[in-house]
């Protein structure tokens, strides 16, 4: 838990930094500084987000209780897999 709201400050102090570079990167590929209504931000993932192990974990128990099929979508795409 210490470390996620770690990370989730972080997010917050570093998203406009990120933004200035996204800016300064632009102005040097295209030899101009892009115009003050494009709007840039930094788009952040959630850091309490569960790993795929975590996934997978949770959507094995959700089988094993029988809440969900064993070959439904969601059970794959819960574990990052798909049907192809």
């Amino acid at each position: 838990a210490q470390l996620v709201k770690r990370a989730e400050r972080r997010c917050r102090r570093f998203g406009g930094a990120w933004a200035d570079v996204m800016r300064l990167a632009l102005w040097v590929r295209d030899g101009e500084p892009p115009e003050r209504s494009r709007r840039i931000e930094g788009v952040w993932r959630d850091p309490a987000t569960p790993t795929v192990a975590q996934q997978t974990d949770a959507a094995v128990k959700l089988v094993l209780a029988g809440i969900l099929p064993a070959e439904g979508e969601v059970v794959l795409e819960m574990a990052g897999l798909s049907e192809d």
